[in-house]
């Protein structure tokens, strides 16, 4: 398959930057690494040939050399094409985005026939672009740092998923993760539905490959693996059925993780938790993947848990606010924890981030496994995207600003703004909602009081 990889280098290397500088700067600094990435391991978009292998033709990257000098070499030394792209404005703006959208026109028509485009930008210019490759038949593949619009994720046939970007293209994986891609930690499985409009949500990791009681499957011999698959099978039933409401799937991966170390190892060789899963015979029980993390539940008596087939979360006394703040689910991305699961989280990054410098990925390390802990729901990419979105709205940790009121404003204040950016119109009951979930007080200007 022929492809076009265009790279708006400031827009992804600002939005790497509010991150962690570090991320940026492997970002900047070894662009072969995740080009070769980019050609061998991601995956291939929608309706791609079968049996294609992606074949990088094209590598340009638009810089402003005022700014961004110091990365020319390693990005010559990584065959791109550099296009200089200086300030224009005293805003700094740059006329980036003019040069892409032309050379993309260009390539369109180009004898060559590029079948795939890929773009690195979060920039929402770029949708009528792509919707004008779709009609052409062509295949767009897209790199958004931050929270980028509906319409542009709606557009590209792929959207790669940044945390995996981090994690497996830049290398910045966690101590615990095996260098196979996906096999260990099974958080990087897929996306938000609404963020991404593609893949399922995070399962909770393997254990350490170096932990005492995990031993690769291999070593474990045949009848056992039999074994201790019919007593998963068997802990799912018997959890589904003791429960009132749709299990989270964080909740039973963590119970096979703890009671088969050696089969969650790489998830009995499927490499995650849903494809895992997905393996085993379960009927009558069913997943749903379009909420936080998933939920398993059982058709026949799931009740009033059920809406068009699907497990519905039990908030308890804030049920009520559950189909206006799904509504702001889809539109924002935001996940779908409850309240009370939104107040535990605050409250363990104040204190997380009061005891230990703030690192993104540590951090989200820890947060997570303490609302594991408390009996919680939410997975990795859940608090990676409140965490993302803190850092993307300018919050800097460590300096006095992070008690769990100021971040619940702050990730209220996020969800907001995306809203609005997508037009969505928030009346009062949609403030209310707002502010019920995620624990603040309702302003009375927006209000309408």
């Amino acid at each position: 398959m022929k492809s076009a990889l265009f790279v708006d280098f400031d827009n992804v290397y600002s939005g790497l930057r509010k991150l962690d500088p570090a991320i940026a700067d492997r970002f900047a600094r070894q662009p072969l690494e995740w080009v070769n990435w980019v050609i061998g391991e991601l995956e291939l978009p929608d309706h791609a040939p079968a049996g294609a292998r992606r074949r990088l033709l094209v590598r340009r990257c638009y810089l402003n050399p005022q700014a961004y000098q110091r990365f020319r070499p390693s990005f010559n030394l990584a065959g791109f094409e550099i296009i200089d792209c200086p300030a224009l404005t005293s805003e700094g703006k740059t006329s980036t985005d003019i040069h892409m959208v032309l050379d993309i026109i260009d390539l369109l028509q180009h004898e060559a026939r590029y079948d795939e485009f890929i773009v690195f930008s979060a920039d929402a210019d770029f949708t009528p672009v792509l919707r004008k490759l779709r009609r052409w038949d062509r295949r767009t593949t897209v790199l958004a740092i931050g929270f980028p619009s509906a319409a542009y994720r709606a557009s590209a046939d792929l959207l790669i998923d940044p945390d995996e970007f981090v994690r497996n293209a830049l290398g910045f994986r966690d101590e615990d993760e095996s260098p196979v891609t996906g096999a260990a930690d099974a958080d990087a499985e897929g996306s938000s539905a609404a963020a991404s409009g593609r893949a399922a949500q995070a399962m909770p990791e393997a254990p350490r490959s170096d932990s005492p009681a995990s031993h690769p499957i291999d070593a474990i011999g045949p009848d056992a693996i039999d074994r201790a698959i019919a007593e998963v099978v068997a802990t799912m039933h018997a959890e589904v059925a003791r429960a009132a409401a749709p299990v989270p799937c964080s909740r039973l991966a963590s119970l096979i993780t703890t009671r088969h170390p050696g089969l969650a190892a790489d998830w009995n060789g499927k490499g995650s938790f849903r494809k895992f899963v997905d393996s085993l015979e379960l009927a009558p029980l069913r997943f749903d993947w379009s909420n936080s993390g998933g939920f398993v539940f059982d058709p026949a008596r799931a009740g009033s848990c059920m809406q068009d087939g699907s497990a519905t979360p039990d908030w308890g006394e804030d049920q009520d606010i559950l189909p206006l703040a799904t509504q702001i689910h889809e539109v924002s991305g935001a996940p779908l924890l409850g309240p009370a699961e939104y107040r535990a989280l605050f409250s363990i990054v104040e204190d997380d981030v009061g005891r230990n410098p703030f690192d993104l990925k540590e951090t989200g390390k820890r947060v997570r496994d303490r609302l594991r802990e408390a009996g919680h729901g939410g997975s990795r990419l859940d608090v990676n995207w409140i965490l993302r979105g803190l850092l993307m709205r300018g919050h800097a940790f460590g300096e006095g600003q992070d008690r769990a009121a100021t971040l619940a404003n702050k990730t209220a204040n996020n969800v907001r703004s995306l809203c609005l950016r997508e037009q969505m119109i928030l009346d009062r009951a949609a403030e209310a909602t707002i502010a019920r979930w995620f624990g603040t007080t309702p302003d009375p200007r927006r209000m309408g009081q």
